[in-house]
């Protein structure tokens, strides 16, 4: 969520020296919400091998984001529906590059938003628990509701996004989501209990 280059080497190192496996980079355009962030070209100039990454598309048109993400080779590429031509074209295109395909929503988007022939082929279901483009911003309790729901009718991931700490992030998963994401709460070091 950072939109300065130099900003994000210097987490990486971190997140290197610390031997984290996995990182999820929220990319905004300053036009879907008004997070501007670096771009995935941007994040060419890192060294990312040892690290599974995901790239989330907080953009307008995410599927216009897909060639240049996929340069990174992210295990996944996902999109915010709300501002999403076709959820089908977007998961076949990334599928296109050999790269799994999510898709997210905003805590305010119904469930019923995901076009149901999409569930199928779609890798991973990203939930906002907080608002778009923020960080440290307080758990909606929403979402809870939300995961119930979904995995309903979704046997895929569910990511969790925004608001994570050690509490909210036991209440997902026991809510049936199969990750979450923490920014604030991680960097706080909440995590180093």
């Amino acid at each position: 969520m950072e939109g300065d280059t130099c900003e994000v080497g210097s987490k990486l190192k971190i997140l290197h020296n610390q031997s984290v496996k996995q990182v999820h980079f929220d990319i905004g355009d300053g036009l879907y919400s008004d997070l501007l962030t670096v771009s995935p070209a941007d994040l060419q100039q890192f060294t990312l091998d040892n690290i599974e990454m995901d790239i989330h598309l907080l953009v307008d048109d995410p599927t216009e984001w897909i060639e240049e993400s996929s340069a990174l080779k992210p295990a996944r590429i996902i999109g915010q529906i709300e501002r999403m031509g076709s959820q089908k074209l977007f998961l076949e295109s990334v599928d296109g590059y050999g790269i799994k395909g999510g898709l997210a929503i905003k805590i305010e988007t119904p469930i019923e938003e995901i076009e149901k022939d999409v569930l199928g082929p779609c890798d991973t279901i990203l939930l906002l628990a907080i608002p778009v483009g923020t960080t440290g911003s307080l758990f909606d309790i929403r979402v809870i509701e939300k995961i119930k729901e979904l995995r309903k009718m979704y046997t895929g991931k569910i990511l969790i996004d925004g608001g994570i700490n050690l509490k909210t992030y036991k209440q997902v998963l026991e809510a049936g989501a199969s990750e979450a994401g923490a920014n604030s709460a991680y960097w706080r070091g909440d995590f180093n209990e």
